[in-house]
This record gives structure tokens, sequence and C-alpha cells, in this order.
């Protein structure tokens, strides 16, 4: 069985420039060298299409106006090849009209660069773009060597979308019933495993339960546990079982339960963290494509595109090599921190016009890793939005506080019931509304700095989360 992060030396990605004018295909060789790729160079359309045939690039930049087929050709027969729909493509044209552009991202384009353009944003677009790529690529090898494991573990597995259709069945759950895996996909699972309907109805909690099944082999009783899942948009469950002996070993099934919560958390902090650097990269593309986008603005945007990049890589790295990333402590700037959280982060956000920051003049300095403290931030700030849905105000503000700094965020929202409060930050626990969403998470980062975080909350008028670090 292979591993998502081997030694094996992996080839050098490709980018493909279907482009006719010399000076940009060597601008192009200019900016992507650094970067560790290989630029394939298509002087026409029919020349990238062949290229297609037989390379996979990790991004590909087109030119509109080409000899014989021109870029819309070139889009149109792509996208009738289906294996081809996730490679992003970057055009590159002097066609810069609304109607042209919009046809464009009609087909699917990730972005849309006008000539002339600037070279220094046009730089850090493939940076990110690549990095994006790159990102999805470590994924899917996480996926694959996931698939891997789910086949080649002791216990069976069966998982079942929102209609009761089996979608996957490993070796061993396939083994258990008495057919082959492919012959149970696409199946009821009661019509394969009459009797099995309480497997996939979901307790919430890891409790193992028991059944009898009737397969091709007789009757059978089953040990088993389950989970929600979400398969194609509905609301699916696996349930992870295996046949009973008269002997049950109660240390496998705790060690079982307790691997299927680590990584169903681990999952669960995964999704929840790297969505909002996503966001934020997608609204600050959008906002640096626009004409009235200031040169000022779009050096800031592009370096926070940058660091939200970096932010998602360091979060895949954990997650996929489950290794920790080491922490870069510096002095941070904590009204800057604040003032970008507001500015990039909730960049597309109706609540930013309803946040106020207010920091006191001379801050003791703060020797932290950015990145993680503008996680903390980042989290109290979204679920003061989420608190605040209905109207509301919201505070940051930082002062000096006990040999070191409080950044307090505070809002006039639906506040946290009283019952809740002692349990919002555990792992397990979250509201609807004001609390819960990445707080667990929250109270580590900030703990593994030597600082504390506490919080404030009456029901029906606001909460207050406070953060307190030790000053350098």
């Amino acid at each position: 069985m292979g591993s998502p992060s081997g030694d094996v030396t992996q080839p050098r990605p490709l980018v493909l420039a279907c482009e006719d004018e010399e000076r940009i295909v060597e601008l192009l060789k200019t900016l992507t060298e650094p970067l560790g790729v290989d630029l394939i160079a298509a002087r026409d359309g029919a020349t990238a299409l062949a290229y297609l045939a037989a390379k996979r690039p990790a991004l590909m930049t087109l030119d509109l106006v080409l000899p014989n087929l021109d870029g819309f050709g070139v889009l149109e027969r792509i996208r009738q090849r289906p294996e081809l729909d996730d490679m992003p493509i970057m055009v590159i044209s002097a066609l810069a009209d609304a109607s042209n552009i919009k046809k464009a991202y009609g087909y699917g384009v990730v972005d849309y660069v006008a000539k002339p353009f600037n070279v220094d944003l046009l730089d850090a677009k493939l940076k990110v773009f690549l990095r994006m790529r790159k990102l999805q690529e470590d994924l899917k090898a996480r996926q694959r060597f996931l698939e891997e494991v789910v086949d080649h573990v002791s216990s069976g597995l069966i998982v079942v979308d929102g209609h009761g259709v089996i979608v996957k069945a490993n070796a061993a759950g396939a083994a258990t019933v008495g057919l082959s895996p492919q012959r149970m996909v696409g199946r009821r699972a009661t019509e394969v495993l009459p009797g099995a309907e309480s497997m996939f109805l979901i307790a919430g909690d890891a409790a193992q339960r028991r059944v009898t099944v009737q397969t091709a082999r007789g009757d059978k009783v089953l040990g088993f546990t389950n989970a929600p899942v979400e398969v194609s948009g509905t609301h699916g469950a696996v349930a992870v079982f295996r046949e009973l002996s008269d002997v049950e070993t109660s240390r496998r099934e705790q060690e079982e339960r307790q691997r299927r919560e680590e990584l169903a958390q681990s999952a669960r902090s995964f999704a929840h963290e790297v969505r909002n650097p996503l966001a934020a990269i997608g609204a600050a593309a959008q906002v640096i494509q626009r004409d009235d986008c200031e040169k000022a603005q779009r050096l800031r945007l592009s370096k926070a595109i940058e660091s939200e990049a970096n932010r998602v890589e360091g979060l895949v790295t954990e997650y996929v090599e489950r290794r920790q990333v080491p922490s870069h402590q510096h002095e941070v700037d904590v009204p800057a921190l604040l003032a970008e959280v507001v500015e990039v982060n909730l960049l597309a956000s109706p609540a930013r016009k309803r946040i106020s920051i207010e920091c006191a003049p001379a801050l003791p300095a703060v020797h932290a890793d950015g990145a993680r403290l503008k996680q903390v931030v980042l989290n109290l700030v979204l679920n003061a939005v989420s608190a605040t849905n209905d109207g509301g105000e919201i505070k940051l503000s930082a002062n000096p506080d006990a040999g070191g700094v409080s950044l307090r965020v505070a809002d006039t929202g639906c506040g946290i019931a009283p019952a809740d409060l002692p349990r919002i930050f555990d792992e397990n626990f979250s509201t609807r509304r004001g609390g819960g969403l990445g707080l667990p998470i929250a109270r580590r980062i900030v703990e593994a700095h030597g600082g504390a975080i506490r919080v404030e909350s009456t029901a029906g008028q606001g909460t207050t989360f406070t953060v307190w670090l030790p000053s350098a």
C-alpha cells in the first residue's frame, strides 16, 4: 500500500502556454522558472490540443487571438474532454471587453488577465494558481491513500448515500456479505443486507451496537458503529462493522472507536480551517481584477493572497502528512493583524460595515506566530458575525493588560445560553449561533503561546471573547 508522502521523486509540474507572441512566452518562462515548473509553448490552438492529448499541465495560459483555431475554439474542445475539467486555465489576452471576458468565464477559466498587464500581478497570480494546484494534487493523493487504507482494514465498511444506496464497500465488508464490492455498489443496503436498517441510522455517539443481518452465507451477528457523511449533496452514513464471535475483546472495540473519532475530528477541523483562507483568496483576487483597484491596494491584496496560500499549505501539510508545521515566532503588529482580518478575510462579507477596531496607542510587544494568532482572531470574529446575523455591532480591541496584551472580540448579538458556556471550548460541542466554530482550535493555539482565553456572555445581549497574551 502506498503512502501519501513518500520519498519517490516527482516530475516537475508543467505549464502549457498557448501564446503566439514570443515576448509573452519569454516572460512566462522567466516568471515560472523560479517556481520549479517546466513551461511548454504552443504557438497555435491545434498544437496546444496535441500537447494536451499527451500531457496534463498543472496550469494552462491561453491567448484568445491565435492563428487558425482561436482561443475560444481551444476552450470548446477542452470542455469536451471531461478528464481536463480540473485543469486551471488562465486567459492572457488583448481582448478586454466585457462580452469576451464573460464568454471566457463561461467556459470555466479561472482567471482573465488583459494585455497589457502588470507583471508583478501576473507573477502573484501564477504563484497562487500553481500552489493551489499542488495543494489539490496533495489532497487527491491523500484521498487515494485513504481509499487504500479503507480497502485494507480488517473491519467491514459500507457507505450509503441519503437514499440508502451503497456508494462504497471495502473488501472486508464484501467478504462478510459474500459478494464482491462491485456487486454491492449501486444497490440499496437493505437489499444487499436484509435486516441492516439500523446500521445506517445515526445515533449520535460512538457506542458499538449489534444487529442480525441476512447474507448469502446465512444469518450473521454484526457489531457496528456509524457516523454521518455527506455523499453527493445528501446526508449519508458510513457503517464500520465486523462479525461478532462469542468472546468480544473490549480493548479492540475501544481502539476502533478512538481511531474513528480522531479521524473525524481531524477532518472537521481541517475543513473548517481551510475554508476561511480560501474564501479570502477568492475575494481578494476578485478585487484585484477590478479596474478601480488602486496600486497600493493591489500590492496589499497580492501579499495577502500569498500569505493566505501559505496558511493553506501549512494546514494541508499538518493534515496530509500528520506533522506539526514549525511555529515562526516574531513580533506581531497587533493593530495591523486586526485590520487585515477585517480588510482581507471579510472582504466580501456585508458584516464589515458593522465592525470597528480600537487599539491602545502603545501596546507591549507580543512575540507570536502571526499566522496562528490571525487564525484565532478570525475564528472569534466569524463567531461574532454568525451571532449578529440579525443585526448588531462587532468591536475588536487591543489593550495593555497584566504584563501582556488583551485582544477582545465583542458583539451585541444573540449571546450564549448559560448552560452552554462551560462547554463551548469542548472538541465535540457547538451551538448553531454565537459559539462553537473553531473555539477548541483557538484555545489550543492561545495556550501554546502561554496565553489564556475566556468568554463572557449574556443570552440576548451579546458575547465578549478575551485573549490574553504575554509580552515579549
